[in-house]
């Protein structure tokens, strides 16, 4: 799982040109991208099979955006976020990962926010 956490660290941070220093305090609050997609995969317990199904839609969402996309700081841990959660619905009927995802990131995101990068995400992938 570690060169497959790579990966997807290396995928999402290139899918849309962010700024490198964090604007707001909550952005500062963040851990590094790859700290962040190793603690939420970690403590969600996803499995190697789940990463892979969202490695697919981020490929799917880069095709999709225009080339030159931007956006803020904290857009690659949206990104993965929507497409572990998306991947976790598609993989199982019960979504227990996806309430694990969840809970594991609700000090920074909102259930809300979660549920409007999933729309957002889906919206631009079709």
């Amino acid at each position: 799982p570690d060169q497959l956490l790579a990966q997807i660290s290396t995928n999402v941070a290139v899918i849309v040109k962010c700024p490198q220093e964090a604007g707001c305090l909550a952005h500062k609050r963040l851990p590094s991208l790859p700290n962040f997609i190793h603690q939420v995969y970690t403590k969600s317990r996803m499995t190697p099979t789940l990463l892979v199904v969202a490695l697919i839609y981020l490929e799917r969402l880069q095709k999709k955006l225009p080339n030159g996309s931007q956006g803020e700081y904290d857009t690659p841990y949206k990104l993965f976020l929507a497409s572990v959660v998306l991947a976790s619905k598609f993989l199982e009927d019960s979504y227990p990962v996806a309430r694990s995802i969840i809970r594991v990131v609700a000090p920074v995101y909102s259930t809300t926010e979660i549920s409007v990068m999933e729309r957002s995400f889906l919206g631009v992938i079709k």
